[in-house]
């Protein structure tokens, strides 16, 4: 089915020329519903739109009266670009009761920078919502940043306009400006009847999820990446088996992919679907970090239960230095980057330059990166001269160097790994797209440009 996309002058600038007057960041009260999916998952969707002048980081709090008693949850999600939408979904097992209530949500948020600035969907003919459900069309990077480690996010409606779900695309490794990918949304087989339009193109963080569970007293947290769905973490008595409540609502099976903190080199695991075990691989990234890799066939609900965690012997192996040349994010003004090597036994993260004038580097940073020192900053060695003129925002470090500067090095609190007490951040959708809609048997129009 190939629909036809058209530029509406008159949407564009309803959308374009919001009411900004009113400065607000919140939710519509149409598009935030709660409702237990087909799966009998309590699950919370909408969209957060964000009529302020400029970009913000909105945090929500969820409150559900589950029979009586009232659960309540904070959200931080990721950078709103102004007249947008965020698409945000969750899903809460804890709620249990039969018709529990979703309560209006708070909003808070702060200003920040430009994400995914000039990236946006194309809407012309290879802009297509299938037969199946599949939505597929193409992307481009009309701006002058490199796009990394991302997705395409819509919400998907029925022809009520009611929201169904969230839908997301392939990952996308990296987009250089001026590129053009193509995408591919790949609805739940159940709602597949019922989807009438994608809404709210946008481009989004990749999704790595944490979990947390409860070790000998002690939070342990670790992170997956997958579409199945892992929740209500655990450990036994002894803290070697960790067994998570497991969910594959698609009819195909799905990889998932664990990493965890080490905490001895003498670790070997084994992955357990119920009491079966099933096949996995394992391996030691250079940053210390256990990977652990299995499948989980298509309508699996069940217990996933990973053994073989030891207690800390003293025997994890961090490498004294890690190249992250290819890993972390770096702009700048003039010349070139030639390395990025972090040193663990020092705190230091060393970034070897070539340059031949004066300048600015920039350098996207992360809590599983380089943590500030208490007073929120870094400590910055131009060859071998401290500066003071070092400006640290929104985890963007800016360093200015003069001419043929060789080595900047900079020191914080700790550099990867940290072993057994990393806080691991929520990486949520991050939304930068206006309102984009495709209809089956009708033409829906919009426009959207930066």
């Amino acid at each position: 089915m190939h629909k036809l996309i058209f530029a509406s002058t008159t949407i564009a600038l309803l959308i374009l020329i919001p009411a900004f007057a009113s400065g607000e960041v919140y939710i519509p009260d149409h598009e935030y519903v709660g409702f237990y999916d087909h799966d009998g998952i309590f699950t919370v969707i909408g969209g957060v739109k964000n009529n302020e002048m400029y970009p913000v980081i909105p945090t929500i709090t969820v409150s559900v009266n589950d029979g009586g008693n009232v659960f309540s949850q904070e959200y931080k999600f990721s950078p709103v670009m102004p007249a947008q939408m965020l698409p945000l979904k969750l899903k809460l097992s804890q709620i249990t009761s039969e018709n529990p209530v979703l309560e209006p949500p708070q909003i808070s948020y702060k200003r920040t920078e430009y994400k995914f600035e000039a990236g946006y969907v194309l809407y012309d003919s290879s802009l297509i919502l299938h037969d199946d459900g599949r939505m597929t069309g193409k992307i481009k990077n009309a701006g002058d940043n490199t796009f990394q480690n991302f997705r395409v996010y819509a919400l998907i409606k029925d022809q009520n306009e009611k929201i169904l779900d969230v839908a997301s695309s392939q990952r996308f490794a990296i987009m250089h400006p001026g590129e053009i990918l193509e995408f591919e949304m790949i609805p739940d087989p159940k709602i597949v009847n019922k989807i009438d339009l994608y809404s709210c193109f946008a481009f989004g963080d990749e999704s790595i999820l944490p979990l947390n569970a409860d070790r000998n007293g002690e939070q342990y947290t670790f992170r997956y990446e997958s579409g199945v769905a892992f929740m209500n973490s655990k450990f036994n008595s002894d803290s070697t088996e960790l067994e998570i409540d497991t969910l594959n609502s698609f009819v195909g099976e799905l990889n998932a992919s664990f990493e965890f903190p080490q905490s001895s080199i003498n670790e070997e695991f084994e992955v357990y679907l119920d009491d079966d075990k099933v096949s996995n691989l394992q391996s030691l990234d250079e940053m210390g970090n256990w990977h652990v890799y299995f499948t989980v066939p298509g309508f699996y609900q069940g217990d996933v239960t990973i053994k073989g965690f030891h207690e800390p012997d003293g025997t994890v192996e961090v490498p004294e230095e890690i190249d992250l040349s290819n890993t972390v994010a770096t702009e700048i003004t003039t010349g070139k980057v030639t390395s990025i090597i972090a040193k663990t036994a020092e705190n230091s993260i060393v970034i070897s330059l070539e340059t031949a004038e004066d300048g600015v580097l920039s350098v996207t940073t992360s809590d599983f990166l380089i943590r500030p020192f208490n007073d929120g900053g870094f400590l910055v060695v131009v060859d071998g001269e401290k500066i003071h003129s070092v400006k640290y925002e929104n985890k963007i470090l800016t360093i200015p160097y003069t001419a043929q500067t060789e080595k900047i090095e900079v020191y914080g609190s700790y550099v990867i790994p940290e072993f057994g007490t990393i806080a691991i951040i929520v990486l949520a959708v991050a939304v930068v797209s206006i309102i984009a809609l495709s209809r089956k048997n009708s033409i829906s129009y919009s426009l959207s440009n930066f």
